[in-house]
């Protein structure tokens, strides 16, 4: 593969995984609109997907990581900066502007998904409290 498919295809990838967070920032606001409402069928749902669309973008990361091998220099720590500057002029600015995007999306993404972590397990603790440690909140009158 040329130097320049191989650029193609790590572009290529990094578009799609924009449009892909995209689609998880939207599925990780209905996970935690699912979880403000209690409704466990569509939280099972979303976390189907979820699980899915990660599963796509690691496979992608993962080829991304594989292709950088093939650009950046030997001897050099590979990462997609070490890629950027085999590049010159607008294609570097492109390159870097789609690279810097999807670092952003991914931080928002993190970040959404420890918001929605922290509110089921708070979900979880007052629902263990609650049926756990006060034993007699349910018992038969």
């Amino acid at each position: 593969m040329k130097q320049r498919e191989v650029f193609n295809r790590i572009f290529a990838g990094m578009r799609a995984d924009l449009q892909d967070y995209r689609t998880l920032r939207e599925l990780l606001e209905a996970q935690f609109e699912a979880a403000l409402q209690h409704r466990s069928e569509a939280l099972a749902e979303i976390g189907a997907k979820i699980v899915a669309l990660t599963n796509v973008l690691e496979q992608r990361r993962a080829e991304r990581q594989r292709l950088a091998t093939r650009i950046a220099p030997r001897g050099v720590r590979i990462s997609m900066e070490a890629v950027t500057h085999r590049l010159q002029g607008a294609s570097r600015g492109a390159f870097d502007m789609c690279w810097k995007a999807l670092e952003t999306a991914v931080r928002d993404c993190k970040a959404l998904n420890m918001r929605n972590c922290r509110l089921l397990m708070d979900q979880y603790d007052i629902m263990r409290r609650v049926l756990h440690t006060e034993e007699d909140t349910y018992v038969p009158a």
